[in-house]
């Protein structure tokens, strides 16, 4: 093949110079590039997502570059190769055909490399314009996802939630790490908010609300399915006296170890409840009459145990009222009042645990006007006292008897003192049914005397009459205008009373005493006083409250508690009145233990002042056990 000089082509072979130093100082230029590509990568190091982004989108160019590039090579290849087939035409042999021109081949080579490099400078610059579009949007994309950080951060701080540094991982997988951490910190405090919405914070039982949720369930049940379930309702004795006296810490702990002691009893199946203060409820699916009644004395006999808080031993007494279901009736409400009723019943009468009955119900309802009525009832004379003989051990003289108010109701005929004096201490109708009690104790007191009989009188003070700085003023009023001696009145003040308020209490104590009258701590032992903090009041004796006293020949732990309290009084020079004595035995075990004074229905139940004048005028009380022959009054 003949080659034709270049110089022939003058204008061909300038323009592939041209284009062989455009296409070196092309290739300077990506030297450039990738020389500071390292630096970049450095500062790139910094924010993974980014990084790898670029470095995904750098990756991909390169790759899509050199694909490309070797496709065009293709082209210009197969270009080059048509080039030649048409300026290279090998002659035919026949005469008069005219060559056509023809270039150099290197001439042909030039031409195909500025074409190529013309191809590159399009890709190069459509694949920077795409890898730039990639980096800003992903770039943008990494911004948006940092920001996303910040935004969990600032609401993991307002909702309290501590959200560790963790620098592990790109963006995406710390951001994915991050919400799964917050979504388990809102499951896990929404669970515990509903928990402490349906529990109590102190004993962690189940509130009321959990309790009436679970009730409805078991009504749901019965309805359906005929299943039985017993309600119980039961309330502290005298916890409001713990809190006053021993402070709200103590009585904390008392209402928690009542209520790990209810839940010990209780099988897993059995629910109990606080429903608020000192009440506590428990339901007992399945549960008849029969296993009511167990339970409910596995209770008592649980609170019996002394709790020791503070190195003090406190007693937790319940009074439990329970209703049935389906017997006593289907609905949530109504049970709850049902068993209320019956818990009020029990506290009343001293019981422990009383089932409801209508009656009881009756009675209940009945009985919510009586505190209205009980002021009219003091100016109609409807009210009386009954007087319950007291027996010196020793003498055996009968020397005292406490007055007792009864109220002759012209409906529900003669009520007992506990059934209206509660809510007369909560009207304030206790001071001015006090002061009746006084007026007329005193007048029946100076009649006695008139008549030859020497007894002294005991009449007891409430709660709101220690309070009242009148009183000792309204007394003294009293015992000028009947000409009684101060010194033949006793008045009783019950433990609890002295111990609700008692900076007030001991003032109007040592007026009364300055007075002259005799003072008795009554129900002593009920309370959380102590013997050391009641010898520095005013007081005489003290008088053992019954429930201690009553089955003391059978109870050794009670016999245990009057021997001791008997003798820690004497040795403060305190006489002792030991009141709820019923038998012989129980007579002759305080008798030996140095008891001063006893007083019961083994020596009289309360009588009128009438019927017990004529009986002690009649002497026929000289002929009892307790009366000595040589000791009988002559």
């Amino acid at each position: 093949m003949r080659q034709v000089p270049v110089a022939a082509c003058p204008a061909v072979t300038g323009h592939a110079i041209s284009c062989a130093e455009s296409f070196g100082v092309y290739w300077m230029n990506v030297l450039k590039g990738v020389a500071g590509v390292p630096r970049q990568l450095s500062r790139l190091r910094k924010h993974s997502l980014t990084f790898k982004g670029l470095l995904v989108a750098a990756v991909t160019a390169v790759a899509i570059w050199i694909s490309l590039d070797y496709f065009y090579r293709q082209d210009v290849h197969r270009l080059v190769a048509d080039m030649e087939s048409v300026l290279y035409i090998a002659p035919s042999g026949e005469p008069g055909i005219r060559y056509a021109a023809r270039v150099d081949a290197d001439q042909v080579n030039a031409l195909g490399e500025q074409f190529l490099f013309s191809l590159r400078e399009q890709r190069t610059l459509v694949l920077i314009v795409l890898t730039t579009l990639f980096c800003v949007v992903f770039m943008w994309f990494g911004a948006r996802v940092k920001r996303i950080h910040h935004l969990l951060e600032s609401h993991a701080r307002r909702l309290g939630f501590h959200m560790p540094l963790n620098r592990e991982g790109d963006s995406i997988s710390r951001l994915a790490s991050r919400v799964a951490r917050i979504s388990e910190e809102m499951i896990a405090e929404a669970t515990a908010l509903e928990y402490q919405a349906r529990h109590d914070n102190l004993t962690n039982l189940p509130n009321r609300s959990l309790f009436m949720e679970r009730l409805e369930t078991e009504l749901q049940a019965s309805r359906e399915d005929d299943e039985l379930f017993s309600l119980f309702i039961m309330d502290l004795d005298q916890f409001k006296e713990v809190n006053d006296t021993l402070g709200h810490h103590v009585g904390d702990r008392l209402l928690q170890e009542v209520s790990r002691r209810l839940t010990s009893i209780l099988k897993h199946t059995d629910m109990v409840a606080r429903l608020g203060g000192d009440e506590f409820a428990v339901l007992l699916p399945g549960a008849d009459a029969e296993r009511s009644r167990t339970v409910c004395l596995q209770i008592i006999t649980a609170m019996d145990k002394p709790i020791k808080v503070e190195d003090l031993c406190l007693r937790a007494a319940l009074s439990i009222g329970v209703a049935l279901c389906p017997e006593h009736g289907q609905d949530a409400n109504l049970l709850m009042r049902y068993a209320d009723v019956a818990m009020y019943e029990a506290k009343r009468k001293h019981k422990g645990f009383t089932f409801y009955t209508s009656d009881n119900d009756d009675h209940s309802i009945s009985r919510l006007g009586l505190s209205g009525e009980l002021r009219d009832a003091i100016s109609d004379n409807q009210l009386m006292l009954e007087y319950q003989p007291m027996v010196d051990v020793k003498s055996g003289q009968i020397f005292c008897a406490e007055a007792l108010v009864r109220w002759q109701h012209p409906e529900y005929g003669m009520l007992p003192p506990e059934e209206f004096i509660p809510s007369a201490e909560q009207t304030g109708v206790i001071r001015p049914l006090t002061l009746w009690v006084m007026e007329k104790a005193l007048e029946q007191s100076a009649a006695w005397e008139r008549n030859g009989i020497h007894l002294r009188i005991s009449v007891n003070l409430s709660v709101r009459s220690l309070q009242d700085r009148k009183l000792p003023g309204q007394v003294q009023k009293l015992v000028d205008q009947y000409h009684v001696d101060p010194k033949r009145v006793i008045l009783e003040i019950t433990e609890s009373a002295i111990m609700s308020d008692p900076l007030s209490a001991r003032r109007v104590m040592r007026r009364l005493a300055n007075m002259g009258f005799h003072l008795s701590i009554d129900d002593f032992g009920t309370g959380y006083s102590s013997l050391a903090y009641l010898k520095q009041l005013p007081v005489d004796e003290i008088k053992i409250d019954k429930s201690f006293v009553t089955r003391m020949d059978e109870d050794e732990n009670d016999a245990v508690i009057v021997r001791a309290t008997i003798d820690l009084a004497h040795n403060l020079g305190l006489k002792v009145v030991a009141e709820g004595v019923e038998n012989t035995d129980v007579w002759d075990l305080l008798e030996m233990l140095g008891c001063d004074v006893i007083q019961g229905f083994y020596i009289r139940k309360p009588l009128a002042a009438v019927d017990l004048a004529e009986w002690i005028e009649s002497n026929t009380w000289k002929q009892e056990h307790w009366v000595t022959p040589m000791q009988a009054v002559q």
